[in-house]
């Protein structure tokens, strides 16, 4: 790495510029997981469309990555559950080759499921399931016309089977799984790589703001946003349909699937959100 008037110059990859750029979208991309993929884009050389609700967190990770990083920085602050999204994003990216998509944006309730408001559970299919299918068709059509490009659809540990507490947003996660699990066989012909980032706890602004009460609960420990990005990538490279981050997360799993029933399986969630959040406490992230 050379460091010079501030500008780190990182060696970038051709072949993944190649593959995945020159332009990546990150839908979601205020802080945490987004904020980590929208810094390890730049890194290897990719300019940014970044998109989210809150525009002075944008502009301030637009300014990092500029100062950082030789590369260009759209901010688009846009609510992705607004009816006009797709042609407003249609609109500010028609000039752009964008050859890498990473939806990240999701609503999580915590508490029992009819703990919500039905307008609140609208809101979470809309902008995690309408939301990912409408961005991932538009773009996966145009990938598939340029035989070049990249998705990424976060997904979560939570859709793996029923998880109480978790109700909603664990369905609308194996919603997304689905989706880029399928799209991963269909796209294969055409260059197009699908992955879904099947992500345990992650140390996110959002997953703090839950106040998890962790003591004396046997699980993996929650993991850095870096390090999820850097699997999901990796992942992605190696055109895998599905990437589960960290060792830990990942013998949970197995463990799950292969020594539990499902009845045991989602009694253990539940037991283990239970201690975590409680059956009556009720949060939503921002």
């Amino acid at each position: 790495m050379l460091v010079g008037s501030g500008i780190c110059m990182i060696s970038k990859s051709s072949t993944f510029i190649n593959q995945y750029g020159p332009w990546a979208l990150i839908a979601g991309a205020s802080e945490g997981l987004g904020e980590a993929f929208a810094e390890e884009l730049a890194k290897k050389g990719l300019n940014l469309v970044l998109i989210a609700r809150r525009e002075k967190l944008l502009q301030k990770i637009s300014k990092n990555i500029q100062k950082k990083y030789r590369v260009e920085v759209i901010v688009l602050p846009l609510d992705l559950n607004s009816s006009d999204m797709l042609e407003v994003i249609e609109s500010r990216t028609k000039d752009l080759d964008v050859g890498l998509f990473v939806y990240n944006a999701a609503l999580s309730p915590i508490g029992l499921f009819t703990n919500h408001s039905l307008e609140t559970h609208l809101k979470v299919i809309n902008l995690n399931c309408i939301g990912s299918m409408t961005l991932t068709y538009h773009f996966c059509s145009k990938m598939k016309e340029k035989s070049r490009g990249g998705i990424i659809l976060m997904s979560s540990m939570a859709g793996l089977q029923g998880s109480p507490i978790h109700a909603h947003y664990g369905a609308t996660r194996a919603y997304t799984r689905h989706l880029a699990e399928s799209l991963w066989l269909e796209m294969k012909d055409f260059n197009v790589h699908v992955t879904a980032c099947v992500a345990g706890a992650t140390a996110t602004p959002n997953y703090l703001s839950s106040e998890p009460i962790d003591k004396d609960l046997i699980k993996p420990k929650p993991m850095k946003p870096e390090r999820v990005v850097d699997f999901a990538l990796k992942g992605l490279v190696k055109n895998k349909p599905r990437v589960i981050p960290g060792f830990a997360n990942k013998i949970s799993v197995r463990f799950l699937h292969s020594f539990l029933s499902s009845k045991e399986r989602i009694k253990l969630m539940g037991s283990v959100a239970q201690k975590m959040y409680g059956e009556n406490k009720n949060h939503i992230n921002k």
